[in-house]
């Protein structure tokens, strides 16, 4: 999760291309203007709904395409609307000390999935400072651009004083100013030690997991990536990952204290190769590797044997095509058994095309690895309407039929 310092002056925005092939922009700006530290953490708690200290001990999925129960009629757009309107994932965070607000000893909290939604990103089992507001929906939600943080960032400790009713430091009074580039040139030092000490004390509260990973059949050239997905939930967009090394190894940045499983996944557009540690195809298979705070666990042997791959193909008929630009729809294959959004399996179709049967249109997804899926037709835009298909790739081939609605 991404931090900013009391002025917010710089206005920062990531960039993530959803499933849906559009991008989702997150701008962070500033919100609250203060002459000092102290100002802008006086200002910023009287402008939240919920100020806690508090440490995240699940993540659910929100989303209704997952949500849904088969068959039911859900929004085309749900993979590019925003998720402050759905609520992609909810946060339960157990209370430890509260400073505003009527909370009880478990708070539940709204947020995207990260990776330009304007998600808030947490660690399992790592404390925070959560200043929270009500959304929309009538829920309490924080973004990315929310105050707070780490409770033992530097980044909030003014935040903290002002809490705690503490006596503000010297540091907390000084006017803020724009720095000279000579002035920030000579900081650079001081950053780069600050930086360092930051990453000695987070290592401190959270832990790795290492090894090496051995495919008994490399397919291509590339070594694959390594996720890290938490037992206790995790997103589907944004969660740690690393990619293996050309000899096998891996090492995972830090982890919240706390029980992982490890799925290691190769190809784009869809997996080509996607095994659960030790190496099984389905989650509920796998073994979680669990570590501690300041742990590394480095003995972890993951075996890739090679996947049976099979083919999802069907036809997708609409009631409207004067809405449908070129290639503005898609089908996608979504994993209900866990798999992230990397490992989504995703065709383009072209409405515009000229056919013998103009509204409706065939397509064909290859190399699916078995598992249970939902195929979802996805369309920005308001008004577009499907339904929520399961599909089982088992052993063969399926063949399915898929509606695209326009109305209310």
């Amino acid at each position: 999760m991404k931090f900013f310092s009391f002025a917010k002056i710089t206005a920062v925005s990531c960039i993530a291309a959803l499933a849906t092939g559009s991008a989702s922009a997150c701008k962070c700006g500033a919100r609250y203007y203060g002459r000092n530290n102290w100002e802008v953490a006086k200002l910023e708690v009287d402008g939240a709904t919920a100020v806690f200290e508090g440490t995240p001990e699940r993540f659910e999925n929100q989303w209704n395409i997952l949500k849904a129960k088969d068959g039911e009629r859900i929004p085309a757009n749900e993979l590019s609307s925003k998720p402050t309107q759905s609520g992609a994932m909810l946060v339960t965070f157990r209370v430890q000390r509260v400073y505003k607000g009527d909370l009880g000893p478990e708070i539940e909290i709204n947020t995207g999935f990260g990776g330009g939604d304007c998600g808030a990103v947490y660690a399992l089992g790592v404390t925070y400072l959560i200043f929270a507001n009500i959304t929309s929906a009538q829920h309490l939600g924080v973004s990315m651009c929310s105050p707070g943080g780490w409770i033992a960032d530097g980044d909030v400790a003014a935040q903290l004083r002002y809490l705690r009713k503490e006596q503000p430091l010297a540091s907390d009074l000084v006017p803020w100013r724009r720095q000279t580039p000579a002035e920030y040139a000579a900081q650079q030092k001081q950053r780069r030690r600050d930086s360092e000490d930051f990453k000695k004390r987070y290592a401190e509260v959270t832990g790795k997991i290492c090894g090496t990973a051995f495919e008994e059949k490399p397919e291509g050239a590339n070594p694959g990536l390594i996720e890290f997905l938490s037992a206790a939930g995790y997103s589907p967009i944004e969660h740690p990952t690393v990619y293996v090394n050309s000899d096998g190894s891996f090492c995972s940045g830090p982890l919240g204290p706390g029980k992982y499983y490890l799925y290691f996944r190769k190809g784009s557009g869809g997996s080509r190769s996607a095994v659960y540690y030790p190496g099984v195809g389905e989650r509920m298979k796998a073994t979680a590797v669990e570590i501690g705070a300041g742990q590394t666990k480095s003995d972890i042997t993951f075996k890739i044997s090679q996947q049976k791959k099979y083919s999802v193909r069907g036809i997708i008929s609409t009631n409207d095509m004067s809405g449908l630009d070129l290639q503005s729809a898609e089908v996608l294959l979504i994993s209900l058994d866990g798999a992230p959004y990397s490992g989504w399996y995703r065709q383009a179709i072209d409405f515009q095309s000229t056919s013998l049967f103009p509204k409706v249109k065939y397509f064909d997804l290859q190399d699916v690895l078995p598992g249970r899926y939902v195929a979802y037709v996805s369309v920005p835009g308001r008004d577009w309407f499907t339904k929520k298909e399961e599909v089982n790739v088992t052993g063969h081939m399926k063949f399915i039929s898929l509606e695209l609605e326009h109305g209310k």
